[in-house]
């Protein structure tokens, strides 16, 4: 069965609440289920006061919303760094890449350039395109391209090699710069006030080897607009790297080359102090540049670090990870002993390629996880023990799953506990209804902390950034003594066994382990 995703694309909705979610409603009764609404544009307008009953959760939203963020100044005070606007409208960030868990690739820039030297919080910068044009392609000599790019303002020139006559009061060089780069399936716009659908466009790499990526613009106009523009597009979504090669490269009899010249727009965009590396299409800075201000240092470090695969202590391909400790490996993800384990039988199960959360992962690695539970569940069950399963996406750079078992005697009162212990270090724990996923109630660049009890119920929090989130939630309260009483455990730093101890254990695991394994011997 093919995997495909249906999304809403939606214009500026400039406030307009009440029009914009009925008729998400509506649509979504009609043709949907609908997977996720995307929005460009301004999502606030200069009222927002319809917006008031969505945040007291007097009207609910039905579909998981997403929205791009401020493109004027006004608008900043509206958004915050915590990504929730309300319940199931979250605001995406500045910029990124959105992987939902079919593999459908959605890469986002909220704001508009600048059109001078300086430069405001809903401005984006040379250094934000370059870093998310990265953070999409990197070295990937088989880059397909993305899905979606959601960008509030428009490419500068995107009717050329056309006849259509638009009027475009404020496109942009470095948007595109960035649509030639990241080769978008579709690519979303809004601000502009008007509807426009050019007829797709190729863009052809220059290594003939590489694919080549048919791109369809849509400009949506704003919600309500008394002319009756659309503002509204539905599409239905197989995702790019699954798709053959024959799907690929099927042509149109109104398909044109790219209406960008991508030589031209590099000799305005990119400055000296910036050069191309030809062998592998990234971009560095010189290092004999002149040095930053106080201010561009202090921008930068808004921006995202290049996290060095090399080093990470999960990566399955890393130097640094601690091979000995792994139990087992799948096709997608491995089983290894938690260092400095809170009990013998503590096990982590990871992704094998690196991700950050599991919201990113695709269907195929959660199935995986999946498998992998029920295995570890059956694993315990044979010492009378149940496991409890978390993952905090907070100040760690590799998705794991903690897998701790308890006593079946101590999940009586498991749910109060954690809710309690919750709400003294002053937050709450949200229980997922068993109608949503994790990524339809946390946004890809939200921080979280989940967990499964031994019942199947699960539970989640977003980690607010203002919050001192404690980094061993999970491990403090299992280590509490209603359950496990072994609070000496709470550091892991405190429980580390010496190299042949976790040889022996590791041994042991493996040979107990190999009956419930997911994988064919």
């Amino acid at each position: 069965m093919e995997s495909k995703i249906k999304i809403i694309l939606c214009g500026d909705v400039e406030g307009k609440f009440n029009t914009f979610f009925n008729k998400i409603e509506n649509i979504n009764k009609k043709s949907g289920p609908f997977d996720l609404v995307l929005c460009v544009g301004n999502f606030f307008g200069i009222n927002n006061k319809e917006f008031d009953d969505y945040k007291k959760g007097i009207k609910k939203v039905s579909v998981p919303t997403y929205v791009l963020g401020p493109n004027k100044e006004e608008a900043l005070d509206l958004f915050n760094e915590e990504t929730e606007l309300c319940q199931n409208v979250s605001y995406l960030g500045k910029r990124g890449l959105y992987i939902t868990t079919n593999g459908v690739k959605i890469a986002y820039l909220s704001g508009i350039s600048s059109q001078n030297k300086t430069t405001k919080d809903f401005n984006f910068s040379l250094e934000e395109i370059l870093a998310l044009k990265d953070v999409c392609v990197k070295d990937n000599h088989d880059y397909r391209g993305v899905d979606i790019l959601l960008t509030s303002q428009w490419p500068n020139k995107v009717n050329n090699l056309t006849k259509d006559e638009i009027n475009v009061q404020n496109g942009s060089d470095f948007i595109s710069w960035l649509a030639m780069q990241l080769k978008p399936r579709y690519h979303i716009c809004g601000l502009e006030g008007i509807h426009y659908e050019r007829s797709p466009y190729r863009i052809n790499p220059k290594d003939s080897s590489l694919f080549s990526t048919v791109t369809r613009f849509i400009g949506l106009d704003r919600v309500g607009n008394p002319q009756k523009h659309k503002w509204i597009y539905a599409l239905q979504l197989k995702p790019v790297d699954k798709m053959n090669e024959m799907e690929f490269s099927q042509k149109t009899t109104d398909e044109t080359e790219a209406p960008y010249d991508l030589n031209d727009i590099e000799n305005k965009i990119l400055p000296p102090t910036v050069k191309r590396k030809h062998e592998s299409q990234q971009y560095f800075y010189d290092m004999n540049a002149p040095s930053e201000t106080k201010k561009e240092k202090r921008n930068n470090k808004k921006q995202k670090i290049d996290f060095d695969k090399s080093k990470c202590w999960f990566c399955l391909s890393s130097p640094s990870v601690e091979k000995h400790l792994i139990i087992t490996v799948g096709t997608n993800v491995y089983v290894a002993l938690a260092k400095g384990g809170i009990v013998e039988e503590h096990l982590l199960i990871c992704p094998v390629q690196h991700y950050q959360s599991a919201i990113h992962l695709s269907d195929d690695t959660l199935d995986e996880i999946e498998a992998f539970k029920d295995a570890i569940t059956k694993f315990y069950g044979r010492n009378d023990q149940v496991p409890v399963f978390f993952e905090r996406n907070f100040k760690t750079s590799h998705m794991q799953v903690q897998c701790v078992p308890i006593p079946k005697e101590a999940q009586k009162e498991l749910s109060e506990i954690f809710q309690d212990e919750a709400e003294g270090h002053g937050f709450k724990l949200e229980e997922l209804d068993d109608s949503n996923r994790l990524n339809q109630v946390v946004s890809s660049s939200s921080p979280y902390f989940f967990l499964e009890l031994p019942s199947g119920r699960k539970f989640y929090t977003r980690i607010q950034k203002s919050k001192d989130f404690p980094i061993n939630f999970g491990r403090e309260v299992l280590a509490s003594g209603p359950i496990l009483d072994k609070m000496n455990r709470i550091e892991w730093k405190d429980c580390i066994l010496n190299r042949e101890e976790e040889d022996l254990l590791v041994k042991n695991l493996r040979k107990e382990f190999e009956p419930f394994d997911v994988i064919d011997s």
